[in-house]
């Protein structure tokens, strides 16, 4: 082999392993990257699913609030309502001109359908079981013909403002009765005297000592 010949050799040798290495740098690059990148991804998709995740509370405080923002107002028209049913049932006589009472019913009616706009209902009492969430028991007593912890009586009624309660409803609320014990059943006699024997002797015990 001529030396011009070894020269060529070596120097190939020599660019071929170049190449190696700078095809290894770019891969190392390539994969830093890449590695970057994935982690900028990921940078954006948590980003952005807190951004989403902000965006719903914030509309679901804004609708609550739209919701809740006249309960004041709401709150004073209930007893305007209520005052309306009372008239209705004192009108349901044969004193009070039918005209006079189809007008209370009109306006009483109007104001129902307007407060069930906004999102009222009446909370359900008699008859139901009592819930502390939407009750609040004024009375507690034994009543014929209702169970342990149902309620018998509604003494004020409560209202749901868009699923969250106004007002709770004030009611009775009947309860088991309480054993009692029969004072007719005596100690049987034999029973009695023995304890009373026992205890004499005691007595006679203690003063012999």
């Amino acid at each position: 082999m001529t030396k011009k010949k070894k020269d060529i050799e070596t120097e190939n040798d020599m660019n071929n392993e170049y190449e190696k290495t700078k095809i290894e740098m770019l891969e190392e690059e390539i994969e830093k990257l890449q590695e970057e990148a994935a982690s900028y991804k990921d940078r954006w998709l948590r980003a952005a699913a807190e951004f989403e995740n902000f965006r719903r509370r914030n509309e679901k405080d804004r609708i609550d609030w739209i919701k809740n923002a006249n309960k004041d107002l709401i709150l004073e028209l209930i007893n305007v309502y209520e005052h309306l049913e009372l008239a209705i049932k004192s009108a349901d006589t044969d004193q009070v001109p039918e005209n006079f009472r189809k007008g209370i019913v009109m306006v009483h009616d109007q104001l129902k359908d307007l407060l069930k706009k906004y999102g009222l209902r009446r909370i359900e009492a008699v008859g139901t079981e009592f819930d502390p969430q939407y009750h609040q028991a004024l009375v507690c007593t034994p009543k014929e013909g209702f169970d342990d912890n149902i309620i018998f009586d509604c003494i004020q009624s409560g209202y749901i403002l868009n699923d969250k309660v106004l007002r709770p409803a004030r009611v009775a609320v009947a309860k088991a009765p309480e054993e009692s014990i029969d004072e007719d059943q005596e100690m049987p006699e034999d029973e009695g005297e023995k304890i009373e024997i026992n205890s004499n002797k005691k007595k006679k015990k203690n003063k012999n000592k």
